[in-house]
């Protein structure tokens, strides 16, 4: 799953969104302009019940969940795997979206993999989750814990 994540994500280039056909699903669309009011509406009533109901939640995560601690080594971030088991799984609750104190992007690929960035504007910290959407519905795949990202390094080709 993983590898198929990578090379789907890789593929995903900002441009300008195409004209979308009634009836089709949307293309890949990123950045700040794309607000939650934005997302397909199964996502945004998953979403909302993800956030009041821990038992939803927990059955919503695909265990073990690639992803990064919380306040992880900057050096290291993207280095090493790392698998959150439902053990160490904290309740996650909303909340932030109606908080000046923060700032959320979206990025939809399809109606079928959405990712969200949190940033808490102060010191920059980000937590990054990603959810995706197969047969059973709606489900967390993929979460960063708060953590210090620095840009990506724009490499010559």
């Amino acid at each position: 799953m993983g590898l198929y994540l990578t090379l789907l994500l890789s593929g995903c280039k900002s441009s300008p969104e195409p004209a979308k056909k009634e009836g089709t699903p949307s293309q890949t669309r990123t950045g700040p302009e794309l607000a939650f009011s934005d997302l397909p509406a199964d996502f945004a009533a998953f979403y909302a019940q993800f956030h009041q109901d821990s038992l939803f939640q927990i059955q919503h995560i695909h265990f073990p969940l690639e992803g990064l601690p919380e306040h992880a080594d900057p050096e290291f971030i993207g280095d090493e795997a790392f698998y959150w088991s439902p053990d160490q799984w904290v309740f996650q609750k909303s909340g932030f979206k109606e908080s000046a104190n923060y700032e959320v992007v979206y990025s939809n690929l399809a109606d079928i993999l959405i990712e969200e960035k949190i940033t808490e504007k102060k010191y920059g910290l980000v937590v990054i989750r990603r959810f995706a959407k197969s047969g059973d519905g709606w489900n967390l795949i993929y979460y960063a814990g708060l953590n210090k990202y620095k840009p990506a390094e724009k490499t010559e080709k």
